[in-house]
């Protein structure tokens, strides 16, 4: 998450066809016996997990901060999460230079998102949707090959550190809102290509790995191609685990309750596809821990031999605060993140798919935000909350607060093959 983005980006793209409606009510006794989905992406399975993949695990988004906080309770991560960005040729500011160039010293990995929807160059200012246009705009004309001369002070800086592992978000959550002039999204596709190709030919290590990071649903119709993409990115925040958001006026579900989400369980509600005894399709609505979009996106990964890093994870305002401008969430909290670690090791159904899929060796690098986001993005204490209380983004997410969540985290880490865990 960023200074501009929107969690309301992240609310789900789609219902379940009509027919499949009409089949849950038809052939409810008729499913084959699948067990539950909320079993099947249960903390299950972690010495299957451990010895199958090996993950990394990477802290914060913009400044050290998040680093000193993690390392308080646990050993050093593999690396962090910065931004750079295009409109002026330079880090966002100097909390993420300051931290880029702390993990590119140590020799760490360094995931940079090279951002120019948040600020396109040549915009002059003015509503949300001119600073759209201007975008889809930039983002044809870095396919045509401008602004090359703002990736001069990135692939240096890359050059200097070849000890170093660079994963590059060429932009970060994509859309067709703000990348795409047309139904192909030839303007995205080809940017991504350029921008590749620009970076390939300025440095002189293979130290560089690039990442397609678009919103969860879009991620087919914006697809760079396999030649061009390294791996994947997602966001895991509150719906993409099936967990509520809060706000000032009440909660936000992933779904509409009662038919679309279960609120007593916090969890989705979908179809879940089987044959019947005649081998004919047979679908039943059916819980879920996660983001139908997610689930296909994995899958979508896994078939094309692309391995998923989780860019962006953190705690967001998931109960209501009240009076309390704590921002802790001490219940919910350990939930959220036994979803996360869930999520790692996934096997079952997917959503209005037949079959069952085994989706455990697909996210390799997860990144945990680890800030007070109460104070803003960089989480830094400057005495005033940047966000009211009981808005979206009002949680202090740094898990040296949690005693259970920590613990599920921590454990998570061990149970799932990560190369860096927690002291005793």
């Amino acid at each position: 998450m960023h200074p501009h983005a929107s969690p309301h980006a992240r609310r789900d793209r789609g219902r379940v066809p009509s027919v499949i409606a009409a089949l849950v009510v038809a052939l409810l006794a008729a499913v084959l016996p699948f067990g539950t989905a909320h079993a099947a992406s249960a903390d299950t399975g972690g010495a299957r997990a451990q010895a199958a993949t090996t993950r990394t695990l990477l802290i914060g988004q913009s400044t050290k901060t998040a680093w000193d906080d993690y390392t308080s309770f646990a050993d050093a991560p593999a690396g962090g999460s910065v931004y750079y960005e295009v409109a002026s040729g330079d880090w966002v500011g100097p909390g993420h230079a300051a931290y880029a160039r702390f993990l590119a010293d140590r020799g760490d990995t360094v995931q940079i998102g090279i951002s120019w929807k948040d600020n396109p160059p040549g915009f002059p200012g003015g509503d949300g949707n001119a600073k759209a246009a201007r975008s889809r705009q930039v983002t044809q004309e870095l396919a045509d090959g401008l602004w090359a001369d703002r990736f001069t002070r990135l692939t240096d800086f890359i050059d200097a550190h070849p000890r170093a592992t660079f994963l590059l978000r060429l932009d970060y959550e994509v859309s067709s809102h703000y990348h795409c002039t047309d139904a192909t999204c030839s303007s995205y596709k080809g940017a991504f290509a350029r921008i590749r190709s620009l970076i390939d030919d300025r440095t002189h290590q293979d130290n560089v790995r690039f990442v397609f990071h678009q919103v969860r649903g879009e991620y087919e119709a914006l697809y760079p191609g396999d030649a061009v993409t390294d791996e994947i990115g997602v966001s895991v925040f509150a719906h993409e685990l099936c967990m509520p958001i809060h706000d000032s006026n009440g909660y936000l579900y992933n779904g509409t309750p009662p038919d679309n989400y279960d609120v007593g369980a916090l969890q989705c509600r979908n179809a879940s596809i089987g044959t019947d005894t005649h081998g004919n399709p047979a679908a039943v609505w059916k819980n879920w821990d996660y983001d139908g979009n997610v689930l296909k996106m994995m899958k979508f990964a896994q078939d094309h031999g692309k391995k998923m890093v989780v860019s962006e994870s953190g705690l967001m305002n998931l109960t209501a605060d009240g009076a309390d401008t704590g921002g802790l969430e001490p219940v919910r909290g350990a939930e959220w993140t036994r979803r996360l670690f869930g999520l790692l090791d996934y096997r079952g159904p997917i959503p209005n798919l037949p079959g069952t899929y085994d989706l455990s060796d697909v996210i390799t690098t997860v990144t945990y935000i680890d800030l007070d986001f109460r104070y803003g993005w960089d989480g830094i204490d400057d005495g005033s909350f940047d966000f009211p209380p009981n808005s979206t983004w009002f949680a202090d997410g740094r898990l040296s607060r949690y005693t259970d969540a920590r613990t599920a985290f921590c454990q998570g880490l061990a149970q799932r093959g990560f190369t860096t865990g927690c002291r005793a």
